[in-house]
């Protein structure tokens, strides 16, 4: 177990602590009360602090060019959560779909952030079939999720066909830990128990929360079909 896991502004292990106490919750359940309850801390929002223009001050300037250069004409952002700094992105000529396990969410980004080339779609990562695109943006999602539900969100990645799949680890890590679903901690996506290869690109989001404690957390781009089978 790893200090730095506690280091964020909420209980990593809530739904961990609901479980042994007779109370399990459901992926939706769980995320839906973490939006409802603002569990993760999020001043600007539900997503929590690494959704802020500032956490995502990187990510917002890499992204398109990265999208460019890969030349992606289709992306899907798997959770979207509240759109809140990715409606500040240029995604240019890029159709986009945004896509949460939470109706309400989507319903409110609709409402508010539809567009030419901008869909909004209830999906479940774990279970939903995905629609065909060329990349995955599945940003700060693993790492809320089991071993076994991860190994499941990258089966259904490859099942969609996408070519890309670009996501949140933190290379220093090293150690990797199982939690409840729901909960928090950092990953490392290239040691065990995952062994995923070298990624063909990596950029660091240059975060400042925790007063340091997550300086790695980073973007990383692989190829789907180069994963670990499932």
């Amino acid at each position: 177990m790893t200090d730095r896991r506690y280091a964020v502004p909420f209980d990593p292990e809530y739904f961990a602590r609901r479980a042994a106490a007779g109370e399990p919750d459901t992926p939706l359940d769980a995320f839906r009360h973490a939006y409802a309850s603002r569990h993760w801390e999020g001043a600007e929002s539900p997503s929590g602090p690494g959704s802020s223009l500032d956490q995502t001050a990187v990510v917002r300037r890499r992204l398109p060019q990265l999208l460019s250069r890969l030349g992606v004409q289709r992306l899907l952002d798997l959770p979207c959560g509240d759109f809140h700094w990715m409606s500040t992105v240029d995604l240019g000529e890029v159709s986009y779909i945004g896509g949460d396990l939470l109706p309400e969410l989507i319903e409110a980004n609709d409402r508010q952030h539809r567009a030419p080339r901008r869909a909004f779609r209830v999906l479940d990562l774990l279970r939903s079939e995905l629609p065909i695109v060329d990349l995955v943006l599945c940003r700060d999602c693993l790492v809320h999720f089991a071993f076994a539900d991860i190994e499941r969100a990258v089966g259904n990645i490859r099942a969609s066909g996408a070519a890309w799949l670009l996501t949140t680890s933190f290379p220093a890590q090293g150690v990797n830990e199982d939690i409840t679903t729901g909960d928090w901690r950092p990953l490392d996506l290239t040691a065990a128990p995952f062994h995923w290869p070298v990624p063909d690109e990596l950029f660091a989001e240059e975060c400042t929360e925790g007063n340091g404690a997550f300086a790695d957390k980073s973007l990383g781009l692989w190829r789907v079909a180069q994963l670990p089978g499932v």
